[in-house]
C-alpha cells in the first residue's frame, strides 16, 4: 500500500459499506428485527462479543479510534444486512449465487486478458496470486448453491485459473469444498465410485504436475518455510499478542503484526478471552452447519443442496482464514463471503414436496392408497 493512502483506503471502504447498508435498509428495513430474532445463539454470540469490543478501541489517535468504532458499528450491520438475503425465496437466493459466481469467474478471466498471463505467478507481474485466487474460491463456492452446466463450468475456470497461479491455499480450499459438496449432498450416487478411481489414477499419473504446481520443491514455499511459509510473521503476531492480551480493536492492527492469519488477527483485534470465543463459536457453527448438511429428512433437494454448499464454504473458508490477513473484513470477497455463509439465521423447512398430479392420475391415486 503506497504510504498515506491508507486514510483515503479507509474512507472510500467505508463509504462504499454504508452505501450497501443503506440500500438493504431502504429495501428490506423490516425483516431486520425478524432476522435478529431468528439467529443461532453462537451467531447472537459473535455479534454481542464484537459490540462488547469497542471498549478496547480507545486507545491511539482520534482517527484512528472514529475508524475503529466505524468499522466495529458497521460490521454486525453489514452481517446482518447479508443475513437477510438467506430470507429471499429460495429460486431467487439460487439465482443471486450463481450470478455472483459468475461474476467473480470473469473478474479472474478479465485479469488475465487486461493483465496477461501469470509471470512468476503474479498476474501480468502486478496482480498477487492469493489476492487473484480469492475471488475465485469464492466463485467455486457459490456455484455449488446452483445446479446445472453453468456451475460446473464456473468450477471448472476457477479451479484451472487458481492452479496457474499455485495459491496453494486456494487449491486446497477448492478441493475442500468441491469434496466435502459431494459427499453430504448424494454420497451414494453410483457415479461417485467411478470418479474417485478415476481421480486416484490421475493423481497417481500426474504427479510430477502436482507437484509442480503446489511448488514442493520450492525452498521458499515448501516445508522448510513452515507450514504457512510466514511463520516469521506469525511470530511478530504472537509477540503482539502478549504485548496486548486484551486486544487493540477491530481493524486496529495494521501490517506484519497480524501475522497474515485470520485467527491470529482475531486474538489481536478482540484479544485472548474475546477472540478465543470467537474463533470458538465460528467452529460451532460450522459443526452445525456439517450436521444441517447431513440431514435429509423433510427437506426438498434444493434445501439440501443449499446446506451442503454452505458447510462445504465454510470448511473451505475456515481453512483458508489460516493464510488470510482476517476472518472478519468488510473489504474484500473473502471476508463478505464468510460473513453471508456464517450468518445464515434459522429457516423453517419447506417440506419436499410429492410429484404433481394430474385430474386422471388422482383417482388412480385414492384406489392404491384404498388397497
Amino acid at each position: 500500500m503506497i504510504a498515506g493512502s491508507y486514510p483515503v483506503y479507509a474512507a472510500s471502504q467505508a463509504t462504499g459499506l454504508l452505501m450497501f447498508l443503506a440500500t438493504m435498509s431502504v429495501w428490506y428495513f423490516f425483516h431486520f428485527n425478524s432476522t435478529l430474532g431468528r439467529l443461532e445463539l453462537a451467531q447472537a454470540g459473535i455479534l454481542l462479543i464484537i459490540g462488547l469490543s469497542l471498549l478496547v478501541q480507545f486507545h491511539g489517535d482520534e482517527f484512528g479510534i472514529l475508524s475503529g468504532i466505524l468499522y466495529t458499528c458497521l460490521l454486525p450491520s453489514i452481517a446482518l444486512s447479508l443475513a437477510i438475503l438467506w430470507t429471499l425465496q429460495p429460486a431467487d437466493f439460487e439465482r443471486c449465487m450463481s450470478v455472483a459466481s459468475v461474476i467473480l469467474c470473469l473478474f479472474g478471466i478479465t485479469a488475465i486478458a487486461v493483465l496477461g498471463w501469470p509471470e512468476r505467478r503474479d498476474i501480468g507481474g502486478i496482480l498477487q496470486p492469493n489476492i487473484f485466487a480469492v475471488p475465485l474460491l469464492t466463485a467455486l463456492i457459490f456455484s455449488q448453491f446452483h445446479a446445472g452446466r453453468a456451475g460446473i463450468i464456473v468450477r471448472i475456470l476457477c479451479f484451472a485459473m487458481v492452479a496457474v497461479v499455485s495459491s496453494r491455499f486456494a487449491l486446497i480450499g477448492c478441493i475442500t469444498a468441491v469434496v466435502l459438496y459431494e459427499m453430504t449432498f448424494d454420497p451414494l450416487s453410483p457415479a461417485k465410485i467411478p470418479a474417485l478411481v478415476v481421480a486416484l489414477v490421475t493423481g497417481i499419473f500426474f504427479w510430477p504436475q502436482i507437484g509442480d504446481i503446489l511448488a514442493l520443491d520450492d525452498p521458499t514455499r515448501g516445508l522448510s518455510s513452515g507450514f504457512s511459509g510466514r511463520d516469521d510473521r506469525w511470530q511478530l503476531a504472537f509477540d503482539a499478542i502478549s504485548d496486548h492480551p486484551f486486544g487493540i480493536g477491530f481493524k486496529r492492527s495494521i501490517g506484519e503484526e497480524s501475522g497474515h492469519n485470520g485467527y491470529l488477527k482475531t486474538l489481536l483485534e478482540f484479544g485472548v478471552a474475546g477472540g478465543g470465543l470467537l474463533i470458538f463459536l465460528i467452529a460451532c457453527i460450522v459443526i452445525f452447519a456439517g450436521v444441517d448438511a447431513i440431514k435429509r429428512a423433510g427437506k426438498s433437494r434444493q434445501q439440501r443442496r443449499f446446506d451442503c454448499a454452505r458447510f462445504a464454504g465454510l470448511a473451505a473458508l475456515l481453512f483458508g482464514a489460516f493464510f488470510q490477513p482476517q476472518v472478519f473484513s468488510l473489504g474484500d470477497t473473502f471476508g463478505i463471503s464468510f460473513l453471508l455463509l456464517l450468518f445464515k439465521p434459522a429457516m423453517n423447512s419447506v417440506p419436499a414436496r410429492e410429484p404433481h398430479l394430474t385430474t386422471a392420475e388422482l383417482p388412480l391415486m385414492s384406489r392404491a392408497r384404498i388397497d
